[in-house]
């Protein structure tokens, strides 16, 4: 399905990179933590701007938001098409307004991206992940990237940003409208793609980064270190339990997205703790 790019099936190896070939991110050896939506809760929706700052409040490096266009070209944070309002309404996020959604009060109100942008510039250097949904026409993936293309204009220096999808015509709309921009693009899979087949579509497209499930990387961990070699960022989803944790740091991984931030920044910090420990008594 994809090129090959002259690797054979014995090509996807882990190896050394030299420090200058290094991908964004490599410059620290701790894996950053992105909250998964947010840190969403009873009462803190996920993809809101409550549930960004609890994330970014208990720990997190940054957080990953899903984005939808509305009907007149404001983009929100959510992940399902439909969104449900707190009377129980059923709004489709692609055929109403902004003022439509953004009129809804309380706990269920949908934040806007620039709203999730300005609450996650605090801590300074916080990360934010922008996974764009899907689209199925050629007109909504230009109006998507031109809608994302003024957001992070605005945001511009102030927010550290990564935008991903599932969908690589959409993202390279997206590349196109944002070249002139400080962000990153990353090619984001499923778990039906072989890992391998992911990160060499994020290389022939030119992303920056490669977002891989979890249990790709689990049938086919080699493909983190061939991503390496070919100079792309490695995030993983979405990763919770521990042993899962200690292993994707050992792979060296940049970052993962994971719904439980307090707990894996404690473990993530204790691996990296005990490998500089490691490092110390072998150079001893």
């Amino acid at each position: 399905m994809y090129p090959s790019n002259g690797f054979g099936p014995h090509d996807w190896q882990a190896v050394a990179v030299p420090e200058e070939t290094l991908p964004w991110g490599w410059e620290s050896d701790r894996v950053r933590v992105l909250g998964h939506r947010g840190s969403p809760a009873p009462g803190r929706p996920e993809n809101s701007v409550p549930a960004v700052t609890e994330a970014l409040r208990q720990g997190a490096d940054g957080v990953e938001v899903d984005v939808r266009l509305t009907a007149d070209g404001t983009l929100v944070c959510a992940h399902d098409p439909v969104v449900l309002t707190r009377t129980g309404a059923r709004l489709d996020v692609a055929a109403s307004t902004s003022s439509d959604l953004l009129g809804v009060a309380g706990p269920n109100r949908v934040a806007t991206l620039a709203e999730v942008l300005a609450a996650a510039q605090r801590p300074v250097g916080s990360q934010i992940v922008v996974e764009a949904k899907p689209v199925t026409d050629v007109a909504v993936a230009l109006r998507t990237a031109r809608a994302l293309a003024d957001v992070l204009g605005a945001a511009a220096g102030s927010a550290d940003v990564t935008v991903s999808s599932f969908d690589p015509a959409l993202l390279a709309v997206i590349r196109t409208a944002c070249a002139d921009l400080p962000m990153r693009t990353a090619l984001l899979g499923d778990t039906s793609t072989p890992a391998a087949a992911l990160v060499r579509r994020a290389h022939e497209d030119g992303h920056d980064e490669v977002h891989l499930p979890l249990a790709g990387v689990r049938r086919m961990p080699q493909a983190v270190g061939a991503a390496r070699w070919l100079g792309l960022g490695v995030t993983l989803w979405t990763v919770n339990r521990r042993r899962d944790l200690r292993w994707v740091a050992e792979l060296g991984v940049d970052a993962v997205i994971t719904d439980d931030v307090r707990g894996a920044r404690r473990k993530l910090d204790r691996a990296a703790v005990g490998e500089l420990a490691a490092a110390a008594v072998a150079s001893a």
